[in-house]
């Protein structure tokens, strides 16, 4: 931790490495937090992909479809999990990119939930496409779309931590939540341009417990 973080000063910022058969270090993730670490699942996930195992949903909303993805289906409190949207488009429509006049729809993926505390999505350059009927050169998205994030579930004190409450809040409870999302886009062809679209859904993550502290040397 830096110095200006007194009582934790010296402490190693939380982080995961990824060691391949040959020894080399092929990657790592490091969070400037000592509330929030990467999962192993994260990092395995921006690494291989989704192998199947991991927490989807489909939408299908017509010109396109899209399948998005959490790395795990669980997980711990103060725990950092990638997502990941594919999405695909119909020949012949494309949504839009950013930055956008006000009067469009960019393409999002945002997530709503009480245990999210942080959340992000890379989406690759959109291309600029020249919209005759417009009279307007706008950043478009084609074809197949790929883009990759992650989210950041809060910190939550542990239960036998109670001290911490007067600092930190209440804490969370372990279990199963659901957590909501939305994807907003708006998509065009030649012939037409759609109002804005917004699809919802849910994925869901189970919030495990977490290790209880070992006592101390020598107590019962």
């Amino acid at each position: 931790m830096p110095p200006e973080h007194k009582f934790l000063y010296g402490i190693p910022f939380p982080g995961d490495f990824l060691v391949g058969p040959d020894r080399v270090v092929r990657d790592k993730r490091f969070l400037p937090d000592y509330q929030h670490r990467p999962s192993a699942s994260q990092v395995i996930f921006r690494n291989f992909g989704d192998d199947g195992r991991g927490n989807s949903v489909q939408v299908d909303a017509g010109p396109l479809d899209a399948v998005i993805s959490l790395s795990t289906d669980r997980c711990f409190f103060g725990q950092e999990i990638a997502v990941s949207l594919a999405l695909r488009l119909k020949p012949g429509w494309h949504v839009y990119g950013a930055p956008l006049p006000d009067n469009y729809q960019p393409l999002e993926l945002t997530f709503q939930s009480p245990i999210v505390a942080a959340q992000s999505l890379e989406l690759p350059p959109a291309r600029p496409l020249l919209l005759p009927a417009m009279g307007q050169t706008l950043p478009v998205y084609e074809g197949e779309v790929r883009a990759t994030g992650t989210v950041g579930v809060k910190w939550s004190p542990p239960p036998e931590a109670k001290s911490l409450s007067s600092v930190f809040g209440p804490g969370m409870e372990p279990g199963f939540y659901r957590i909501k999302g939305t994807l907003r886009f708006q998509a065009c062809s030649d012939e037409v341009c759609e109002m804005p679209g917004t699809i919802e859904f849910e994925l869901p993550l189970n919030i495990e417990a977490g290790v209880p502290a070992a006592p101390p040397e020598g107590a019962a």
